[in-house]
């Protein structure tokens, strides 16, 4: 049995300085292969590759983003360059056996994101069976792809709501229901995060902390923790509702295998200190990073 995961992160700061933390510990699997879309071009994105090549870390990296600072020339010729032996390229025309790479670079694609079956319509067959794909979980988009080398079904499995105080009504879901059950699988998703791109969150009076974990064996789930619902809420400050909160996530990560992420928040609640939003979403990004690194070595 073999199992590889393949988280989709838009390359914001936190995400990225996960990713970094986790190499340098060692806590990725190598089967866990991020696959990057970079939208700012920062020192922490160069340093974050630059790290997971010197560990051996397995990734890709998006050479033609659909936004961010990398949109000119310039930009475009420098992730091409930062993607070499890693690239992986958005399909936005047909591909053909004369044409296998793209304008960016002499060297092809390692994988394909295949989010439109347009191009795949015009696309040269055989092309289609010598390459790898990403794809959108649509009917027409697999269909052209059946006799590819691989597919790999990108999900959306998380429920995103409006406002933080929505997930009360709804404090757990299910992930994936079905891991395990295969001999071998491959799966794709955004992690914490929806399919449909946003550059930053909007302010809300409630925090909320989406942390998942393994239920048995074969179910992956997520827990919304949302801050206190009562009377002096409104008028709690952030590090308030942070203690508050983070004693619900102690009693209930308290019989389950501990993370470096849950570590982070775990530290700021014994300092009694509010980290920041950023670092939420770090802590949240690293310890769903690590705990499917978990469950995909467990499935070798």
């Amino acid at each position: 049995m073999s199992a590889r995961y393949y988280p989709f992160l838009r390359g914001k700061q936190f995400d990225l300085l996960a990713l970094k933390e986790l190499s340098l510990n060692g806590l990725l699997s190598p089967s866990v292969i991020p696959v990057i879309e970079p939208a700012k071009s920062s020192k922490t994105l160069f340093q974050t590759v630059a790290l997971m090549e010197k560990q051996g870390q397995p990734f890709y990296l998006i050479d033609n983003p659909r936004a961010g600072d990398f949109l000119t020339e310039t930009g475009l010729e420098e992730l091409g360059r930062l993607a070499k032996g890693h690239r992986s390229h958005i399909l936005n025309e047909p591909l053909s056996l004369e044409s296998p790479t793209t304008a960016l670079s002499s060297e092809p694609p390692v994988l394909w994101i295949a989010d439109s079956a347009a191009p795949l319509k015009e696309s040269d067959p055989e092309s289609i069976r010598q390459s790898c794909f990403l794809a959108a979980p649509e009917f027409r988009i697999l269909r052209l792809l059946k006799h590819s080398q691989k597919v790999v079904v990108s999900q959306d499995p998380f429920t995103r709501l409006p406002r933080n105080s929505y997930y009360r009504e709804a404090a757990d879901e299910l992930f994936y229901g079905d891991l395990c059950e295969q001999n071998d699988w491959e799966i794709s998703d955004f992690l914490m995060d929806s399919r449909i791109y946003y550059e930053q969150s909007y302010p809300d009076r409630d925090l909320c902390l989406h942390l998942s974990y393994q239920e048995e064996k074969n179910q992956l789930r997520v827990r919304h923790f949302v801050s206190p619902q009562d009377p002096e809420a409104a008028v709690r400050s952030q590090k308030e509702k942070f203690l508050l909160l983070m004693t619900e996530v102690q009693e209930f990560f308290s019989q389950r295998p501990a993370t470096a992420g849950l570590q982070l928040l775990f530290n700021a609640h014994t300092e009694g200190r509010f980290p920041g939003m950023g670092v939420l979403r770090k802590a949240a990004v690293m310890h769903h990073l690590q705990t499917m690194s978990r469950i995909v070595e467990d499935n070798q």
